[in-house]
C-alpha cells in the first residue's frame, strides 16, 4: 500500500501535523520560516519518526518533482546526529562572485575535518561513509549595498554526538584560516556557526530555502573509506546525479540516525569527560617536531640536515633553497629550469585569493620532483599575508595530500603559465637555459647535444607522438595540429643557426673589451672561430638529418596519444578553448592536449550584432520542433552534447519520413561543431558484434574525441539492434580500436549516439536498462514547395520550404554554437526527458515487447483451469512465426517469467487460475476432430 494514500499532498500533511494552541513547544520537530510580506505562512510541526518515510516522500514531491518552493527546517535530534556545518561567508559587498573554489573545499575536508576526526574517533577499513556539499547557486548580494553573503552546508555521514561536534568545530577554528584564504569581513568564530554544532539551531532542510532566498543545491558527493595500512582517508568522488532523492533522501536529513557509527578516540577521552562533567583540561606540553628536509643526496645527508622550524624568515629560506639547488646533478638541469619559471609566476599565483592556481603549481612541481618543496614555498612566501611557521603543515599537505596527478598539469604547464603571464621574465629564463645548453655544446659538439639545444627551443611548440611512426604535433591556434616536422627541421637551418650566430657576436663584444696582445683577446678569437665553424653544421643536410633524428627522442611523448582529447569540458574554437565546467573561454593551453576544434570562431551572445541570425535558429528549432516540451528537450540535448559526457545515458533516434528538417539539423550540428562531429557512422557499430581482437578499425578509431555522432540510415536487412553494443556506447564506457599499421588504442566514449531513420530498429530485448536508453523525437513537421503549398502530408505543421536554407547553415553555425554553449553553461549537460518523447518511447517498446502482446491476445484468467509450460511454449511459437514471419522469437525463459510475474509463480504442472485463449476456428476444428 502506498505509504501516501492518506494524504493528497505534503499541505495536507503538514496540517495534520501542526502544533496545536497551547501545545507543548518541546515536541517540535519541523518549522516553516514564514514571511507576512510574501504571503509565506510560518508553522510548527511535530512528526512522530515513524511517519518521517511518508513525509519524505510528499516533500519530495513538491519539491524535486514539481518543482515547487518550501521553506522547512527541522530539528537536530538530542545527544547524537550526523556532523552538520554549516559555514557563512560574508564579503564587502563590492565582491561579485564566489571566493572558494571546489580545490577549496577538498582542502577544507583533507586537510581540515577529515584530519581532525582523526584525533576524535577510530576509524574502521570496512566501514564507509558520505559526505554531501551544498552550495547556493551564486553569492547573494544584499540590495542595501552592505555586504555580499554566501556560504557552504555539508553533511558528514557519521553518527557524533554535540559534545564531540563542538570539540571538532573548535579544533576547525585554529586550521582553517590556514586552508581557506578569503576576503572575509567576519570573523572565523562567525563562519562557522556554533549553535549547529550544540544541536541547539535547526538546520535547513535540503530543498527548502528562506523566504526571498534561494535553495541550497548538492554540488559535490564524496564516498569516504578508511585505509589502515597507511591510516589515511580515500576520497572517492561520485557523480552528484547518481544520488536518488526517491531512497536516500533520509540521508540528508539531520534526523537521521543510522549513520556510520565509530569509536572515540581514547587521546580524546579526558578532554570529552572534562567538557560533559564541566571540568578543565590540564594543557599538555607541546612536542616540537623535526622534519627533514630532502635538499641533498644520499652521500651529503649527513653534513646537510635542515629542520623546517628552522626556516623563519626569507634569508633562512634563500640559504634553505641555495642548498636545494646544489644538491641537484649535473644533468638536472631542468629542475633548476623549473624553479625559475615557478619564481617568475606574478602575485596571481601567490597572494590572498590565488589558491586554485598555487595549488596547481604546487601539483606541477611535485609532479616533477619531490624535492621541489622549497620552490612551492619560495613563491607562497612572496604574499603579503605568509606565516614562516606554517611551512611545517604546508609540507604535511605535499607529503600526504598532493598525492592525485590533476591531468596535464606537468613541469610545462608551469613555463607555459610563465609565458602567458610574465612573458619578459620568460624569455630571459628561456635565454638562460638555452645559453646553458649552447655552452656544453661548445665542449662536446655531438648531434645529441644539439638536438638538446633544439629541444630546448622548442620543447614547448612541438612533440613527437610517435617514434615509430615519426609522428609529429605542433601547438598552434590553441590546439595540437598534426605536424610532419619538416617545419622543425627547417627551424635547424634558421633558427638555430640565428642563435648561434648571436652567441658568435656576444663573444665578439667580449673579444672588443681586451687589447689584440691579451692572451684573452686570443682565447675569444679562437671561440669566435669555433662558434662559426659549429653555425655552418647547422645548414649542412647530413648533419641536420642527424640532429633531427636525435630529436625525434628529445620530444618523444609517450603519453601524448593517450592524452589526446581527453578532457570532456573543453572544446576548441578557432579563437580559443571554452571550458564548459568552469564557464570561461580562454586561450588553449598545450596541456589541454587538444588536437580537434569546431573549425569556427567563438564569441559570446551579442543580443544587437547577433539578432538577425538568432531570430533565424530559433526559427529554424520552432518549425523542426513545433510542440514547446519537446523544441525545449531538443534545445537541452544539442547543448549537452558539447560535453564529451552521455550524462542522461539515452540514445536519441531522430524518426520522420521525408522533408522533415534531419538532415538540416544534422547538417548544421556538422558546421558547428566541426571536426567534433562525425555525421558517417556505420549503422554497424549497433547492429554487429565487436570488430575482433587484432582487426583495424579505422572507423572507430574517427571516433575518439567526438562528441555528437550520427549513424547512417539502418535498412530492413541491418535493422537488428544489438542491446549489448548500445548499452555500451551510451554509458561511461571505453572503446577498443586500431588504426591501419598502428598499436590498439583504448580510449573514453565522449561521443552522444544519434541515428537519423524512418526504420526503426528491431529489439529482442525488454529489459529495462536497454529501454530507458531509447528516445525517439519524432520530426513531426513537413517542409513543403513555397510555389505550390500544396501537400499530402497529415501534419498540422507544415512550413514553406527555404530552398537556399543549406547555404544559409554555415553562416547560422557561429551564432547556433553560441546559444548552445550558453546553454549548456546553464544545464551542465543534464536533459530532462520530456512527456512526449517518453510517450512515443512507450509505443516503440510495446510494439517491440512480443511477449506482453501474445499474454495479452492469448492469456485469460480462469477459475479451475491451468497451463502447462510445454504449452504455453508451443502456443507462443506458433503465434510468433505467425506474427513476425522469420524473426528469431524470445527465449521461452522469457516467457516464463513474464508469466510469472503476472500470474504468481508457476507450480510443477504450471501455472493455475489461466488458459490459452484458442481462436474460434482451432475450436470447431477440435470438436470436428473429436
Amino acid at each position: 500500500m502506498d505509504l501516501t494514500s492518506h494524504y493528497n499532498d505534503l499541505s495536507e500533511f503538514l496540517a495534520k501535523h501542526s502544533l496545536k494552541k497551547d501545545g507543548d513547544t518541546s515536541l517540535i520537530t519541523h518549522t516553516r520560516i514564514g514571511d507576512k510580506t510574501s504571503n509565506i505562512y510560518g508553522g510548527s510541526y511535530v512528526i512522530p519518526k515513524e511517519e518521517l518515510p511518508i513525509f519524505y516522500r510528499l516533500y519530495c514531491e513538491k519539491v524535486f518533482v514539481k518543482k515547487q518552493m518550501e521553506y522547512l527546517t527541522e530539528k537536530q535530534q538530542k545527544g547524537t546526529g550526523p556532523i552538520l556545518i554549516d559555514l557563512d561567508f560574508r564579503y564587502a559587498h563590492s565582491v561579485t562572485s564566489r571566493q572558494h573554489t571546489k580545490e577549496h573545499i577538498q582542502d577544507l575536508l583533507c586537510l581540515g575535518y577529515l584530519e581532525k576526526l582523526k584525533e576524535l574517533l577510530v576509524f574502521k577499513e570496512n566501514v564507509s561513509f558520505p559526505i554531501y556539499i551544498m552550495e547556493k547557486e551564486d553569492v547573494n548580494r544584499l540590495q542595501d549595498g552592505s555586504l555580499t553573503k554566501d556560504g557552504i552546508h555539508i553533511i558528514i555521514g557519521i553518527q557524533m554526538d554535540h559534545v564531540l561536534q563542538q570539540i571538532l568545530r573548535e579544533k576547525m577554528l585554529e586550521e582553517i584560516p590556514k586552508i581557506l584564504e578569503l576576503p572575509l569581513i567576519n570573523d572565523w568564530s562567525a563562519v562557522l556557526d556554533d549553535g549547529i554544532s550544540k544541536g541547539t539551531t535547526n538546520w535547513q532542510l535540503f530543498g527548502s530555502r528562506k523566504p526571498n532566498n534561494k535553495a541550497y543545491e548538492i554540488t559535490q558527493y564524496y564516498k569516504i573509506s578508511f585505509d589502515e595500512s597507511d591510516s589515511e582517508f580515500i576520497m572517492d568522488e561520485r557523480r552528484v546525479t547518481d544520488i536518488d532523492l526517491e531512497k536516500e533522501f533520509c540521508l540528508l536529513s539531520a534526523q537521521y540516525d543510522n549513520n556510520a557509527v565509530f569509536e572515540m578516540n581514547p587521546s580524546i577521552k579526558e578532554t570529552y569527560d572534562s567538557r560533559v562533567n564541566n571540568k578543565p583540561v590540564r594543557p599538555k606540553a607541546q612536542i616540537k617536531t623535526k622534519l627533514r628536509l630532502l635538499t641533498t643526496d644520499a652521500a651529503a645527508a649527513e653534513n646537510e640536515v635542515y629542520s623546517l622550524q628552522d626556516i623563519i624568515d626569507h634569508g633562512t629560506l634563500k640559504n634553505a633553497v641555495e642548498n636545494m639547488m646544489k644538491s641537484f646533478k649535473i644533468d638536472e638541469y631542468e629542475l633548476k629550469e623549473v624553479h625559475e619559471y615557478t619564481q617568475i609566476l606574478p602575485k596571481e599565483y601567490y597572494e590572498p585569493g590565488s589558491h586554485s592556481k598555487n595549488i596547481k603549481v604546487a601539483f606541477a612541481l611535485k609532479n616533477t620532483d619531490e624535492r621541489l618543496f622549497l620552490s612551492w614555498i619560495m613563491l607562497r612566501s612572496k604574499a603579503s599575508d605568509f606565516d614562516f611557521a606554517s611551512i611545517p603543515v604546508l609540507h604535511d599537505k605535499w607529503s600526504k595530500h598532493l598525492k592525485e596527478k590533476p591531468e596535464g598539469i606537468t613541469k610545462k604547464s608551469i613555463i607555459y603559465w610563465a609565458k602567458q603571464d610574465a612573458p619578459e621574465d620568460y624569455e630571459r629564463v628561456k635565454k638562460t637555459t638555452i645559453n646553458h645548453f649552447i655552452e656544453k655544446t661548445l665542449t662536446s659538439p655531438t648531434e645529441w647535444d644539439f638536438a638538446m639545444v633544439l629541444y630546448q627551443m622548442f620543447k614547448e611548440v612541438y612533440v613527437c607522438s610517435s617514434y615509430t611512426n615519426k609522428t609529429w604535433y605542433a601547438f598552434r591556434n590553441h590546439r595540437w595540429e598534426l605536424d610532419e616536422g619538416q617545419t622543425l627541421r627547417f627551424s635547424i637551418s634558421v633558427d638555430m643557426y640565428n642563435i648561434y650566430q648571436e652567441k658568435m657576436a656576444s663573444i665578439m663584444n667580449e673579444m672588443n673589451h681586451y687589447e689584440p696582445s691579451d692572451e684573452r683577446y686570443a682565447a675569444k678569437s679562437k671561440m669566435v672561430k669555433w662558434v662559426s665553424e659549429l653555425s655552418t653544421r647547422m645548414r649542412t643536410t647530413s648533419i641536420k638529418n642527424n640532429i633531427f633524428r636525435e630529436a625525434h627522442e628529445l620530444f618523444f611523448d609517450k603519453e601524448f596519444t593517450k592524452n589526446m582529447d581527453t578532457n570532456r569540458y573543453l572544446m576548441c574554437f578557432t579563437n580559443g578553448v571554452v571550458d564548459i565546467k568552469n564557464k570561461v573561454f580562454r586561450s588553449g593551453y598545450p596541456q589541454d592536449y587538444i588536437t580537434k576544434c569546431t573549425n569556427i570562431p567563438y564569441y559570446e551572445l551579442d543580443h544587437v550584432r547577433d539578432q538577425n541570425t538568432m531570430e533565424s535558429i530559433l526559427q529554424f528549432m520552432e518549425q523542426l520542433f513545433p510542440v514547446q516540451a519537446l523544441n525545449r528537450y531538443m534545445w537541452d540535448h544539442l547543448s549537452s552534447v558539447l560535453i564529451g559526457e552521455n550524462i542522461n545515458q539515452v540514445f536519441n533516434i531522430y524518426r520522420g519520413s521525408g522533408s522533415n528538417g534531419k538532415s538540416m539539423l544534422a547538417d548544421l550540428m556538422a558546421f558547428t561543431l566541426g571536426e567534433y562531429c562525425m555525421t558517417t557512422v556505420p549503422i554497424t557499430l549497433v547492429t554487429e558484434k565487436r570488430v575482433g581482437q587484432g582487426q583495424t578499425s579505422s572507423e572507430v578509431m574517427q571516433l575518439k574525441g567526438v562528441r555528437y555522432a550520427v549513424m547512417q540510415e539502418p535498412t530492413k536487412d541491418s535493422c537488428k539492434l544489438n542491446e549489448g553494443m548500445m548499452k555500451n556506447l551510451t554509458g561511461d564506457s571505453t572503446l577498443q580500436a586500431r588504426e591501419l599499421y598502428c598499436k590498439s588504442e583504448t580510449f573514453q566514449i565522449q561521443f552522444h549516439l544519434v541515428v537519423c531513420t524512418n526504420t526503426l530498429f528491431e529489439i529482442n530485448s525488454n529489459d529495462d536498462g536497454t529501454w530507458r536508453r531509447i528516445c525517439i523525437v519524432d520530426f513531426m513537421s513537413k517542409f513543403v514547395d513555397p510555389e505550390t503549398q500544396k501537400t499530402e502530408y497529415d501534419t498540422p505543421y507544415q512550413f514553406p520550404k527555404d530552398k537556399n536554407l543549406k547555404e544559409k547553415l554555415p553562416k547560422m553555425a557561429r551564432v547556433f554554437a553560441s546559444m548552445l554553449v550558453k546553454r549548456a553553461f546553464e544545464t551542465q549537460g543534464k536533459v530532462e526527458i520530456c512527456d512526449i518523447v517518453r510517450s512515443s518511447s512507450d509505443k516503440y517498446r510495446q510494439g517491440q515487447d512480443h511477449i506482453a502482446a501474445f499474454i495479452a491476445e492469448m492469456v485469460g484468467r480462469k477459475e479451475g483451469k491451468k497451463i502447462a509450460k510445454r504449452e504455453l511454449t508451443e502456443q507462443f511459437k506458433i503465434w510468433f512465426q505467425d506474427q513476425q514471419g522469420g524473426r528469431r522469437a524470445p527465449k521461452g525463459i522469457e516467457l516464463h517469467e513474464f508469466m510469472d510475474k503476472k500470474f504468481g509463480k508457476s507450480r510443477r504442472d504450471g501455472w493455475h487460475g489461466v488458459e490459452i485463449i484458442y481462436p474460434e476456428s482451432e475450436i470447431v476444428d477440435e470438436l470436428f476432430d473429436n
